[in-house]
């Protein structure tokens, strides 16, 4: 496929997307759908591909990042699709963390209730499969102003259409972000959601084309802390998944051979 796309008139960056560099960060429209009908192929070391996303402003953007491609290559460990902690800032969203005793707030929910103590983790909202409803990840709760400590956000969404093949070595991810001060105050946000479908298994012709998922990834921040950030949610489509697909899936992802 490599040899095919750089003998052609294909165009890098509308055609396909071919990263060799390293330490390369790139970052594509947020929102809408970013199609590369030839495949995307992250060849170097510690690539992230994320998206254009303001959290800067007072009304924070969320990051939403969908892709449709031929081929996902992901090459290296340290290469990762991510759109962590684009979600719900602190003390935002259905699953929001609340204060808890002494200034200490719970984790936010979604797929799983967030941690506290004193039962103030976030509530699991949303569905499992990922069509009826997707949602962005849940912020954790902040401190008390005394504390000055802030929860972290929650994950946005990735949504992957991908028509032949899925090669990642690398990780795919939308975590929640850790409180400041870990598990003394703020809480965790929530993981966001990842939505991936394979078109391969539903075309005419038998695909033999081998897919790797590997790490894939929608944890909650504050991880193994009192007060962390529940997971969020994932779902594939389109292959039914052996034993060893998901062992590097966490969480666990809702799975059918057909959307």
């Amino acid at each position: 496929m490599l040899s095919f796309i750089q003998s052609s008139n294909l165009k890098n960056g509308v055609d396909f997307l071919l990263i060799n560099e390293n330490k390369k960060i790139t970052q594509l429209k947020n929102n809408e759908w970013n199609n590369y009908n030839f495949g995307i192929f992250l060849l170097g070391e510690n690539i992230t591909l994320t998206l254009k996303c303001n959290r800067n402003k007072k009304e924070k953007e969320f990051g939403h990042l969908k892709i449709k491609t031929s081929h996902l290559w992901i090459k290296h460990s340290s290469s990762k699709i991510d759109c962590s902690q684009l979600g719900y800032p602190s003390n935002q969203g259905p699953g929001k963390g609340e204060r808890g005793r002494y200034g200490r707030c719970g984790g936010g929910g979604y797929g799983t209730k967030g941690e506290e103590n004193d039962e103030q983790g976030g509530e699991i909202y949303g569905e499992e499969t990922l069509l009826k409803q997707i949602h962005f990840g849940s912020g954790g709760g902040d401190g008390s102003a005394w504390i000055q400590s802030s929860g972290g956000s929650g994950g946005g969404i990735i949504e992957l259409i991908i028509e032949q093949q899925l090669i990642n070595h690398g990780s795919i991810q939308s975590n929640g972000g850790s409180g400041s001060r870990d598990g003394d105050a703020g809480g965790g946000g929530s993981g966001g959601s990842i939505l991936i479908e394979l078109q391969c298994q539903s075309q005419s012709h038998s695909n033999k084309l081998e897919q790797t998922f590997g790490t894939i990834t929608c944890i909650g921040g504050n991880q193994n802390k009192i007060n962390e950030g529940g997971k969020g949610r994932i779902a594939i489509y389109g292959i039914e998944l052996s034993a060893d697909d998901i062992l590097k899936i966490d969480p666990k992802p809702f799975n059918r051979s057909y959307k």
